[in-house]
């Protein structure tokens, strides 16, 4: 057996950070890909199916605001759910074993400040 090789075991993740760490992911993605689209739509007016939506939920910025908070929302309680049914089925099934090579840390280290001071 490789002694690189640290075996655990993955039996339970907390849904709420879980939740919480997925949703600001998913709203930075979408801030990217969305605010350009929705301030181009604006710009446009109501020439087009897109712009009129735009238009509908506000416009421009407050349509982005109203966005973000209601995806923002709906992520973080889908992401909340699948969570803890993915903690249900580990629980069922023992969990799911990971593998981690060791590199120059112990577990015991993690977390210590390990720079070298001049």
């Amino acid at each position: 057996m490789n002694n690189n090789i640290l075996k655990l075991k993955l039996k339970r993740i907390d849904p709420v950070k879980y939740a919480t760490v997925a949703t600001l992911v998913y709203l930075l993605i979408l801030l990217i890909v969305y605010v350009p689209l929705i301030l181009l739509a604006s710009l446009v007016g109501g020439t087009n199916d897109i712009a009129a939506g735009a238009a509908m939920l506000g416009g421009g910025i407050i349509g982005i605001i109203f966005m973000l908070i209601i995806v923002g929302v709906f992520v973080f309680i889908i992401t909340l759910i699948a969570c803890s049914i993915l903690n249900f089925i580990l629980k069922k099934t023992g969990g799911i074993d990971i593998d981690f090579e060791k590199t120059g840390l112990e577990i015991s280290q993690i977390g210590q400040d390990h720079r070298i001071e001049s």
